[in-house]
């Protein structure tokens, strides 16, 4: 499969890799005296982007232990979404990737967000598109299915690293204006993208029907809505000081 993913892939200049493209986002927005929290955390698995050390502290925030195990964070704090146990104003970025799908109560969340992010913060974070064809049968498939085909892609026994429940209330890009400009939020970049289709990659018959949509959405512009990654970043307004 290696030699399919440089063929298709990897031996092409101009193509960057659906990781990278989320990475390089936030990176566009980074200064050095920021203190960032990262959203879902986890465990800061193998391939989890990684700002430790260019900025002033990464702060990582998930629901299940392993947060402690993660060493792309400076501070690992064990918590909910939707009451972070933190003060208001504390972070200049706010950073979610692959969680914002696990959300039960997006728009509680987003108003927590908005709350610990400082005057002009940002919320970047990256999320699958429910009008894409494998997260419109993931929002369908009972959780069991998930965890069978999450391993056989990783190459994992089915009750090994067990996916979180999804349930995909913020995943079309109408759903994530809505919600977030409820809350306050104005749009900075909206982002449509279909990466390389590593979640087919467990036969190359799959892989090879990946790559041909890849080809086909990436192609025609007017059919971005069914790209499978939806990368945003959303700004906090200025809040003017001494009520000027």
């Amino acid at each position: 499969m290696s030699a399919l993913t440089y063929r298709f892939y990897d031996s092409r200049p101009a193509w960057i890799d659906g990781t990278s493209q989320f990475a390089n986002l936030v990176k566009s927005h980074l200064r050095p005296e920021y203190r960032i929290l990262d959203l879902g955390a986890g465990s800061g698995k193998e391939g989890s982007i990684n700002f430790r050390g260019a900025i002033r502290a990464v702060v990582g925030i998930d629901c299940d232990c392993s947060i402690q195990d993660n060493a792309t964070i400076d501070h690992g704090v064990r918590g909910l979404a939707q009451a972070l146990p933190f003060r208001s104003e504390s972070f200049e970025m706010v950073i979610s990737d692959w969680a914002v799908e696990h959300f039960a109560q997006p728009a509680a969340i987003a108003s927590e967000v908005f709350r610990v992010l400082k005057s002009s913060g940002l919320f970047a974070f990256r999320t699958g598109n429910i009008r894409h064809y494998s997260y419109a049968l993931a929002s369908v498939t009972p959780h069991w299915f998930h965890e069978l085909v999450a391993n056989r892609a990783r190459g994992l026994p089915p009750d090994k690293n067990a996916p979180f429940p999804t349930h995909y209330r913020m995943n079309t890009r109408r759903a994530v204006r809505q919600c977030l400009s409820r809350v306050g939020f104005t749009e900075q970049q909206l982002l449509m993208v279909e990466p390389e289709p590593s979640y087919l990659m467990f036969s190359v018959p799959s892989f090879l029907m990946g790559v041909t949509y890849e080809r086909f959405v990436n192609r025609i512009r007017a059919l971005e809505g069914f790209r499978a990654c939806i990368l945003g970043c959303f700004r906090k307004p200025e809040v003017p000081k001494n009520g000027n």
